[in-house]
């Protein structure tokens, strides 16, 4: 065998060598898996929010927050069961990190948002699940079984 020959055996050897260990780096960290993704505290979102101005249209859907039961609580300042029955429901809820409150201000009653959610009797709370389905409809005395009806939800998988 020549130098030369020699010179270039040698120089596969390595090549073959360095081939080796890059695909053994490769094997090794493709078992790893990709490292976890730095994790940032998220805010929670905020527990009740009045998402509309007296009367004023509002898409309630996009109040929703995933992987939350929210109720929707249609109440008026002239109603004084809405106030009660509204202090009541948060008061049900505040411990439950999961339930939300979205108010919605029907105004007089004969307004826009009245009419696009069909509004004919407050109290009013519509109970959405954690996909952001409405599952329950309550109005009158009904509405006093929100809170165990959002914590029954909660509960769902």
């Amino acid at each position: 065998m020549s130098r030369q020959d020699a010179k270039d055996a040698k120089q596969r050897r390595g090549g073959l060598a360095a081939l080796a260990v890059n695909l053994l780096v490769f094997l090794v960290l493709a078992a790893c898996g990709q490292p976890p993704a730095p994790t940032t505290p998220v805010e929670p979102p905020p527990k009740s929010v009045q998402i509309n101005k007296p009367g004023e249209n509002v898409n309630v859907e996009a109040a929703l927050v995933p992987g939350y039961v929210t109720v929707v609580d249609f109440w008026g300042e002239h109603c004084g069961a809405c106030v009660v029955v509204g202090g009541m429901l948060a008061v049900k809820v505040a411990k439950e990190p999961r339930v939300l409150i979205r108010k919605v201000d029907v105004g007089d009653g004969f307004t826009p948002v009245a009419k696009a959610y069909d509004i004919g009797a407050l109290p009013h709370f519509n109970v959405f699940d954690k996909r952001g389905r409405l599952r329950y409809v309550l109005v009158g005395n009904d509405t006093v079984k929100a809170a165990d009806i959002a914590k029954a939800l909660v509960a769902e998988p």
